[in-house]
This record gives structure tokens, sequence and C-alpha cells, in this order.
């Protein structure tokens, strides 16, 4: 989607004539330039100057235009809802500014409301039929709705006026995709791949299609060309293992899975899958390892709870399958799945009453699977209401008349009513079966072989065993999922789950700037402000604090530290005065005296305090350090510790990460970094522009971060870091 956003600066340039005001009310040029084509953080100050400075001087179009550049900024930023009160502000002086429209329905969609987002996309096509952008954007809204026939529609007059746009087929094609229409899917991938053929997401999603339409070979020669393009995609790689799982190849699977799991160590569900094919190569053992570290990377991913339960029960371990489904079902409580699995275990532990309740909740959440009321079916068997069990396992066999262990069900219902006829037509069809689906088809087997014999011989039947109908077929790869199979529509995002940082994202903010004892600072607090807005829009809960004191930056420390059990990612960011004594780095209060060389201890925090907090073998961290600046308290103690003066070093002092940490420094090691003229430093300016960069690793986030800085300051500061990272970092998604 960032990309569709960018278009909208072309348009406005184009329709709103954004050269510059007219002269009777001109401001200063280079203010329309920058509010038009600057950066972030640029455009944000000069249109605000514009907008104060103009004031009833502006006309109506030039206002509306510089709300709306503004806002295209704050878009970008993540900050929708302060882009969506601009936009605002720029219709009501402008109401035939299609542009704004369009730029409020794109903010209205990013904040979860498609509907709002559609009126608006309706009236910018009602300004303006030509409006790719917006006939785009309104078939994205639609899609996220469901509402996909609409969202073709859509799609399909943008195509119509701009049919070489690669991306537009792309996403329609997974319109299709969402709808199950796999040929339709696939005609549109093959013309996105033709206009272009090295895009990698295109050649995956079309491989994707290709494995849903259980044409395997055709997947896997797709998204294998998908990693010749890019390597080191990790998409293709989950979609080629999952392929490779369809087609029962576990050790090719596994191969790939493993890849993945080296690329990215930390995303729970890539654990689960590979579990899922160790299962399938009856290595359980392998398989609970793998389920267990899903678990503990990502407590709230459901399915690696439902695949642990499906060990306890090959294991007759019920009550811990019954607590690892309570946990799947908390999660997601409308998963059919759980609810039938766990009946089964209930089943099976004797509770036929609970188990009952489970399967009626299953069927009533999807009543088109069969094991369901299969399942339903043999608990009345059981409970000894055979005309309840005949119209469940009926049921059962409509929807599929192979599903084994209802066969078998039904055989014994009709042996215990004396029906022997039909009770052997359905043993022989047990044996019969092409396909012996489910946990229990060999039970069924052994069952309808021994009851078969004895009806055969005349003699009385063995009492029949309790061994169910069977749990429905375990959550695989194998069904397609929007979060696994396909990107969203253009332009082309990550197509699974982001790699690291899906779970709980935990953030401590603290910007010190006003020092009572030193000359204060003007940017900490606005950048620690922003900072924290930027981080909350990528989903971190964030523990903020501006001008602390010793008491107040412990206080938060801790809050922090608090919150750090069950996260996955943990970030510190901290600006103000810091300084290094015998190259240990320390963090500067506000209430900071350091008069006496006792002090040190006494007036401020280590960062090994903080670090100490984060420390983890399972946590991606990431540490941001805007705190190299020049600072008098550094001289004021370096003068009280006299002969040992040469042990105050200027900036900060490396930092040997841990493994799965990044620290970052506004500038090299030892060097003063400066504080800039803006409303933020360099180093924070540089990084609030990049860091919600949708699908960028946090190693590219500082690449350009480290280039931003070198080039504003005239090349007199460049950022540092030191990542012992083990996978890929993706912040925003």
């Amino acid at each position: 989607m960032r990309r569709l956003l960018v278009s909208f600066t072309v348009l406005v340039a184009s329709a709103l004539g954004l050269c510059g005001p007219s002269p009777a009310h001109a401001q200063s040029q280079k203010d329309w330039n920058v509010c038009r084509n600057g950066d972030l953080d640029g455009r944000i100050t000069a249109c605000t100057r514009i907008i104060e400075r103009g004031g009833s001087k502006l006309t109506a179009r030039d206002r509306s235009s510089a709300y709306n550049n503004r806002a295209y900024a704050y878009n970008e930023k993540g900050q929708h809802a302060l882009a969506i009160k601009d936009l605002d502000e720029a219709l009501r002086a402008d109401p035939t500014n299609g542009t704004a429209f369009n730029n409020r329905g794109y903010a209205f969609n990013a904040t979860g409301n498609p509907d709002r987002a559609i009126r608006d996309y309706d009236e910018a096509i009602r300004l303006d039929a030509k409006n790719v952008i917006a006939w785009g954007n309104r078939a994205n809204a639609y899609r996220k709705k469901g509402e996909y026939d609409r969202a073709l529609r859509d799609y399909d007059e943008a195509l119509r006026l701009k049919p070489g746009a690669a991306d537009y087929f792309n996403a329609r094609g997974n319109v299709f995709f969402d709808q199950r229409s796999w040929d339709r899917a696939i005609q549109d991938y093959d013309e996105a791949i033709r206009l272009a053929p090295k895009n990698a997401v295109y050649v995956n999603n079309r491989g994707n299609a290709y494995r849903n339409k259980n044409d395997h070979d055709r997947a896997i020669r797709d998204l294998t060309e998908a990693l010749r393009l890019q390597p080191n995609y990790v998409t293709a790689l989950i979609n080629r293992a999952h392929t490779w799982y369809n087609k029962s190849d576990w050790d090719r699977a596994i191969a790939d899975y493993d890849e993945a799991i080296r690329l990215d160590p930390r995303t729970a569900s890539y654990h689960s899958f590979r579990g899922n094919a160790y299962r399938g190569r009856n290595d359980p053992d392998r398989a609970m390892r793998d389920y267990d570290e899903a678990i503990s990377l990502d407590p709230r991913y459901a399915p690696a709870w439902q695949n642990r339960a499906r060990i306890y029960v090959g294991r007759n371990d019920w009550t811990r399958a019954v607590g690892d489904l309570d946990e799947a079902i908390k999660l997601n409580p409308r998963d059919a799945a759980s609810y039938n699995s766990r009946g089964y275990a209930l089943r099976q532990r004797g509770d036929v009453d609970r188990a009952i309740a489970d399967f009626d909740e299953a069927i009533r959440l999807n009543a088109r699977e069969a094991a369901h009321f299969g399942n339903r079916g043999e608990a009345w068997r059981l409970k000894g209401d055979l005309d309840r069990a005949l119209v469940d396992l009926g049921e059962a066999l409509r929807l599929d008349s192979n599903l084994t262990p209802a066969l078998a069900s039904r055989g014994l219902v009709f042996e215990a009513r004396g029906d022997l006829s039909r009770a052997r037509d359905d043993f022989k069809a047990v044996l019969a079966a092409p396909n012996r689906t489910y946990l229990s088809g060999p039970w069924a087997l052994q069952m309808a072989r021994t009851h078969l014999a004895a009806i055969d011989a005349g003699v009385p039947p063995p009492a029949a065993t309790t061994r169910p109908a069977g749990p429905p077929p375990v959550a695989t790869p194998a069904a397609p999922s929007a979060s696994v199979a396909i990107a969203p529509p253009p332009p082309p995002p990550a197509a699974v789950e982001p790699p690291a940082g899906r779970g709980t994202r935990v953030a401590l903010v603290i910007g010190n700037g006003a020092y009572r004892y030193a000359t204060g600072l003007p940017n900490p607090g606005n950048d620690a402000r922003d900072v924290s807005r930027s981080l909350r829009s990528l989903g971190f809960d964030v523990v903020e604090g501006v001008d602390l004191d010793k008491h107040g930056m412990e206080a938060r420390i801790r809050e922090f530290g608090k919150k750090l059990d069950r996260a996955d990612l943990a970030l510190f960011f901290y600006a103000g005065h810091g300084l290094q004594v015998a190259d240990k780095n320390y963090l500067v209060p506000v209430d900071a005296k350091l008069e006496r060389a006792g002090d040190l201890a006494l007036d401020t925090v280590t960062v090994d305090d903080v670090l100490a907090q984060m420390e983890s073998e399972r946590r991606v961290n990431l540490v941001f350090l805007d705190a190299c600046r020049d600072n008098p308290l550094a001289r004021s103690l370096a003068s009280a510790l006299g002969t040992r003066s040469t042990s105050v070093g200027s900036g900060l002092a490396a930092i040997q990460s841990a493994v799965g940490t990044m620290i970052v420094y506004a500038t090299q090691p030892k060097n003063v970094a400066l504080d800039g003229e803006g409303r933020n430093s360099p180093f924070t300016a540089a990084l609030l522009k990049h860091i919600a960069t949708p699908g960028l690793e946090i190693g590219a986030v500082m690449k350009r971060v480290r280039a931003d800085v070198y080039q504003s300051t005239r090349q007199r500061q460049l950022p540092w870091d030191h990542s012992s990272l083990i996978g890929d970092v993706v912040l925003a998604r």
C-alpha cells in the first residue's frame, strides 16, 4: 500500500497546482517546495508554516493543498488520526479535492474502517472517474470486507484505465485466490509475471495457487523460481515446504522448513509447520519439540497448542490433550477443529456428555466437516442413543463416503440393532475404502475385520471397543490461508506472517532534555514523543517517559521489565545526555549534578541496568541510543575525578550485544552527535522517516538512517550499530 500513497503526491501536484500558491498570497517558495517534495518531517514543518502564516490570506485551494500534503506525511508515518484531521480541513477548504478524499480513504482503511474508506473513495471517483489509484484502493477496501465481486469490478476498471499495471493483475489474482478460483487467479498471476518477470512475489503467488489446485509439480517449479529470483524469500520457502508436505515428501518439506527457520528462527508458525512434517514422518518426539518451541516463542499461536494436543492424543494422554485444547479454544474460540478434537479427547476420557457439547459447537461453527458428525455419532452410540447415532453417522457419510471411522461406527449401530445385513455392508465398505482417513483409520479397519468375520461365522460379535471415530484432520499448511498463501493487494507486501516480532512487542522510550543543572536539550522530549507514537502505530506496548529524574527513570525501567516476560520483541530508545566512564555507559536523569566522583552511581542509570531487564535467549532486542551529545555534566565529572579524568570519554563506549540483540548509536563510539535545528535530532528524524517502512528489515532501515544522517550533517555524524541478530526483523508489516 505504501507505493499507492506515494502516487497521491503526483496527483496532488498535477491536479492542484502545487508548484506554488497564487502570487497574491505567496508564502516562501522554499516552504512550498518542501511541503510538496521534502522528507516527511520537512513536509510537516513546511506545510505547518504555510498554514499558520498564511491564515485567511491563503486561497481555499492553497489551504486545501497544504493540509493535504501534511496529511500525506502523517499517513506515511502511520499517524493516521492526524492525517484524517488534516484531510477534514483540506476538504472543508476545497470539497472538490479528490486527492484529499483518496488520502482520507487510505487513512480510514489503514485504521480498520473500510466502510468509511469506501465512502471517501466513492467521492474521489465521482470527482475524477479516471483516478486509477482510487479504483485500486476501493477494490482493496472491498476485499478487506470480503465483498469480492465489488473488489473485482473495481480492479477491472483500474486495469482498463492502466492496462499495463502488474500490481493490479496480482491484486485481482489475490481476490480470485480468496474465492478459491484457482484458474482465474493463475491467469492474472500469469499476466503480472509477463509484465514483471523478475517479481518474486508474483511467481510465489502463482505457485501457491497451483499448490491449492493440487498441481504440486507446477507449484514446485514456480516456488523454486521465486527462490532463484530472491534466495532468502522466506515466504516462498514456506510455501514450497507446504507443497512438499502435500506430496508427503517429508524430508524435503523438513529441509525447506529448516532453511526458513534458519533465516527466521523466531516465528512460531514455522516450528509448528515443521512439527507437522515430523509427525507425518512418524517422529512424534521431534514433532513435540517443535510444538514446544512454537508455544515458547508465541504462547498465543493457537495451532501449536492444537497440534501438540494431537501428540498427546496419539499417546492416549487425554488429560494433557484436553489442557492444550482448552488453551487453543481460549485463543481462538471460533475454531471448529479444536472443539472437535477436545470432544474426542473428552469422549476417550469417558466424559461423553461434555464431548457431545463440544461436537455440537464444532458442527455449529462448521457443518461441512464430516468428522464432526462422525464423532458425535460415535458419542451417541456410546450413550446407547442409536437413533441419533444413525442420523449423525449418515450425515458424516453423505459428506465423505470414505470416512472409514464413521462406516465402522454405523456398522456397529446396525449390528447392535440386529440388522446384520447392513452391518456387513458397512464393514465391507471399510475394507474396500481407498482412503482410510484420520487417526482412527486403523481402528476402523481392525474393527471391521473382526466383526465381519463374526457375522460371516454366525457367532456372537465381540464387544465393540470405544475407540473413536477420530478427530478432524490436523491443522496443517495444506489448507489455503491468507496469512501463508498470498500477498495482499499492491504493491507486493509479505505473503506470510511477518518475520520477527509478531507476538507481543514492548518498548521503553525515554527523552530527557530539561536538565536542572546543565544546559537543556531542545530535542529529546520531541524525539521520545514522536518515537512513541510511531512505535504504537507498529503495535508496540510503549512505556514512555519525558524529562525523568533518577527515581522516574528507575520506575519506568521496572515497569518495562514487568511487561517483558511474554514479549518476543523488546525495544529501548533513549534521547538525552549520556556519558561513558572507563568504557561503561551511563544515562543521565534531569536531576543529576555529578559534582563529585561518588555522584556517578547515585545520579545516573547505566545502560547495563536496562539491558539486564531485556536479556532473554528467546527475544529480539533493539536498543537505540541518541545520547552522544556534547555533555557539560561529563566535563564537571571529569574535573571532579582529577587525575582520573581521562576515564571520562566523549560520546558512548561500544557495547558487545548478546545474541538476538542490535544496539544502535546516533554516532560512532566515543564520538559526539549533533543536536540539530529542527523538531528532532538528525538521528531520530532519520529513524522516524524509515522505521515504519513496510517490509523493510531493520538492517536495511539502519542503512537508510545512516545515509540520511551522514548527508544531513554534512558528513560530520555517522550512526553506528552492533548487531548479533540471527534472523530478519521487520517492524512494519
